[in-house]
């Protein structure tokens, strides 16, 4: 379970640097976003172009809030020697890469802001979750599940 718990911390710590951009950056990645939604939909308002950066924004923050939460109930569950947790784990690493990748194309027009942070952070962080997704389904993990303390 140390790799998978590791693996989580990791991807934590990726999540927290890719917010730091964003936050720190914020004025510089809304205008990225703004001018790469504007160039990709000529037709649409400013209004509306604004509206939907900040939909993709908070909408990743808070997706993001909520995978971190489930991930760290699925390590719980683990740590509590339950089955349930490897399937928790398993489907929380799925949504959680998906969103990554959806993140990563969602902010494809801000992507060098930060030392390319917005590209290489979802990228990194989608490896480490499935490092911690497939961790738990290791061979004596099965064992170690069923030695109760």
């Amino acid at each position: 379970m140390t790799l998978s718990t590791s693996a989580w911390i990791g991807s934590f710590v990726v999540l927290a640097g890719i917010a730091g951009v964003v936050v720190t950056s914020l004025d510089d990645v809304r205008s990225a976003l703004e001018e790469s939604t504007a160039r990709d939909n000529p037709g649409y308002s400013s209004t509306d172009i604004s509206d939907a950066v900040t939909v993709v924004l908070v909408g990743s923050g808070g997706g993001a809030l909520v995978l971190v939460l489930l991930a760290l109930m699925s390590l719980q569950l683990l740590r509590a020697r339950k089955n349930a947790g490897r399937a928790m784990t398993a489907i929380v690493g799925v949504v959680s890469i998906a969103a990554g990748l959806g993140f990563m194309s969602l902010v494809d027009g801000a992507a060098d802001i930060g030392a390319g942070v917005l590209r290489w952070g979802p990228i990194l962080y989608c490896v480490l979750v499935a490092v911690a997704a497939i961790a738990p389904f290791a061979p004596g993990v099965s064992t170690w599940l069923r030695v109760r303390r």
